[in-house]
């Protein structure tokens, strides 16, 4: 089933829209199915403190009628779907402002099937992308609709023909993948990047590090990639990948992925 919806009615964002002129806004992007979204609340947790952080005009009653209208788009789904839930603040001046005061926020929703790469089965083939993630505390853990970093690094993953990439600041700090957060396994202990100065402070990542108290959050520096022992991709779409190859090196599947993985597909 496909299904896009501006402002509740059929319909495409206008091509005056400054979310197209200025990538003014922010986005969810939800696995579904009949039994409803996945992680709704987490994502519309995030959704909202989003909104805040931008000073855009939403209320915690729009939230609540964006999760009964998210709920309402899955009674019908004859399998896994993907739903994107696109934020844009709209108003009527020209230019960067925005007075707070006339500014509205348009909801664009998008529902399609959905099918899990291939590759996630697998296992991930990982490199290191060409391309660096920007750094920005201001917008840094967000899911806003900026997202050229990530464009650039999936260019580079595709030229090596991997299925994901790590993105690193230019100081060679690693953040993430292109498409997920990364987890890394070395010296006996698990971590995973922070995400406080670049990067998304994904739902599986918060949801991971809620629960289990092994995961630690530090940093990795691209010269000391050799010392991870196992490692894995999280987003809410794919759930949890093994790292098989990182950066043409074989990796050992630990056990605790498989732990984290079934703790979490019971709990969503």
């Amino acid at each position: 089933m496909h299904i896009s919806l501006f402002n509740g009615t059929n319909g495409a964002i206008p091509l005056s829209h400054r979310a197209l002129a200025y990538g003014d806004g922010l986005f969810e992007t939800l696995l579904a199915d009949r039994r409803g979204p996945h992680w709704l609340a987490a994502h519309l947790d995030r959704l909202y403190a989003g909104t805040c952080r931008l000073g855009m005009a939403w209320s915690m009653a729009q939230n609540l009628a964006l999760k009964e209208q998210l709920e309402a788009l899955c009674a019908d789904l004859d399998g896994p779907h993907l739903i994107k839930v696109m934020l844009l603040r709209n108003n009527p001046a020209h230019g960067y402002d925005f007075d707070p005061l006339l500014q509205q926020t348009d909801v664009l929703l998008q529902c399609s099937p959905y099918q899990r790469p291939d590759w996630t089965e697998q296992g991930a083939r990982v490199g290191l992308s060409g391309s660096h993630v920007s750094r920005n505390s201001t917008l840094a853990g967000m899911k806003h609709l900026n997202r050229l970093d990530s464009v650039l690094a999936r260019q580079s993953a595709r030229r090596q023909g991997v299925d994901e990439v790590l993105m690193t600041t230019d100081n060679g700090t690693i953040i993430e993948g292109s498409l997920a957060n990364v987890f890394f396994y070395r010296q006996g202990r698990w971590s995973t990047p922070a995400v406080d100065q670049a990067g998304v402070a994904g739902v599986m990542r918060e949801q991971l590090l809620q629960r289990f108290a092994q995961i630690a959050v530090s940093g990795t520096e691209v010269d000391n990639i050799d010392q991870i022992e196992s490692a894995f991709l999280s987003n809410s779409l794919m759930g949890l990948v093994p790292v098989r190859c990182l950066m043409g090196r074989t990796l050992a599947i630990h056990a605790d992925i498989q732990t984290f993985n079934s703790e979490l597909s019971n709990q969503w």
